[in-house]
């Protein structure tokens, strides 16, 4: 199957089970629908998302699977950040409805005609979406919680992963 779809894509294996298309957004709809019309990858497994704030962007990752449950193939694209908007994949995978509303609510994605668009697990949320980078974990969980105000345990979690980053290359430049 993967070999059919090399005569209209340039398909990268990341892994013997592994595969990746990236497209542009203009043909997300068009290769989707080929996709799933002309090759046994019949499940949508995942929807990934991943923020490039210093670039404006989000790189979702569509990871479908096949028929045997022995190959992936994953498709990528990006979008705007600040005009992030995608089709819904609801008419080929109905699977996507539960995965886009979650990426809606998290990211601030809108997924043009996905229906189910509204809150899901943050009920009244009126902030940034939490996973977007610019939200700020910290600065939220002082102003809401009153209780953590002021503990010592609370940290900012981009300095601490920082901090640990730097801890684990410095601990693999000791190795060498």
């Amino acid at each position: 199957m993967i070999e059919s779809l090399k005569q209209h894509y340039n398909i990268e294996q990341k892994d013997i089970r592994l595969f990746k298309i990236v497209i542009q957004k203009e043909k997300f709809l068009k290769t989707l629908s080929f996709i799933s019309s002309n090759s046994n990858f019949i499940t949508l497994s995942q929807i990934t998302c991943t923020d490039w704030i210093e670039d404006k962007l989000f790189t979702l990752n569509y990871i479908l699977t096949n028929k045997e449950r022995n190959k992936n193939l994953m498709i990528e694209l990006q979008i705007p950040r600040e005009q992030s908007k995608i089709s819904t994949l609801l008419n080929f995978f109905p699977q996507a409805k539960v995965m886009e509303r979650d990426l809606h609510e998290m990211y601030g994605i809108e997924f043009i005609g996905n229906p189910t668009l509204y809150d899901f697990a943050l009920e009244n949320w009126k902030e940034i979406p939490p996973l977007r980078r610019e939200f700020d974990t910290l600065a939220y969980v002082n102003e809401q919680f009153e209780f953590r105000r002021g503990r010592e345990d609370n940290r900012d979690v981009k300095v601490e992963m920082k901090k640990r980053r730097a801890e684990a290359k410095r601990l693999k430049n000791a190795k060498k």
